[in-house]
């Protein structure tokens, strides 16, 4: 999965389970009417030091040997971190819907099996100060994983030979 695949899924899966207007931060529009979620990707990172395996496929494509194309692509454990914000009226029971639905496998199930939820931190009350009043907000950290593979197309020896021979 590319992040944008799986930040794309984490605001569907959100949307769903708070019953609020989500978007992705930095979309570069004007925020919608309140109440909304906004959900901001912080970074993705390898959670192991060495990839699971390495898949060999065939692309489909021949090289200029005529032989078929392949391609490596490096398996690995990735896990993707969101902060989420909520705005409006109730924010943190709207998060908290969140962190609820986090523990029941059925609900969970629209980002299956390409993504699990890793980590929900807790809610934190953060109400902003805008316009000589203040705003209620609220924001949790979600941890999810998942598998990348990336592949690169690779030289291969189909076969060789070679003796033997005593000295």
């Amino acid at each position: 999965m590319t992040d944008d695949e799986v930040w794309s899924a984490v605001v569907r899966w959100i949307a769903l389970v708070t019953s609020r207007v989500t978007i992705r931060s930095n979309e570069g529009s004007k925020a919608p009417a309140l109440p909304y979620v906004m959900v901001n990707f912080t970074g993705m990172f390898q959670v192991r030091d060495h990839e699971q395996l390495i898949a060999y496929t065939e692309t489909g494509e021949t090289t200029p040997q005529d032989k078929p194309e392949i391609s490596a692509a490096p398996v690995i454990e990735a896990e993707w971190r969101f902060s989420v914000h909520s705005y409006g009226s109730e924010p943190t029971g709207v998060l908290r819907r969140v962190v609820s639905a986090s523990k029941v496998a059925q609900i969970l199930e629209p980002m299956f099996p390409a993504l699990v939820i890793h980590d929900v931190s807790q809610v934190r009350n953060v109400p902003d100060w805008v316009d000589n009043k203040w705003e209620p907000r609220a924001q949790l950290d979600l941890i999810v994983r998942g598998l990348t593979r990336d592949g690169f197309i690779v030289d291969t020896i189909d076969e060789t030979s070679f003796d033997i021979a005593q000295s």
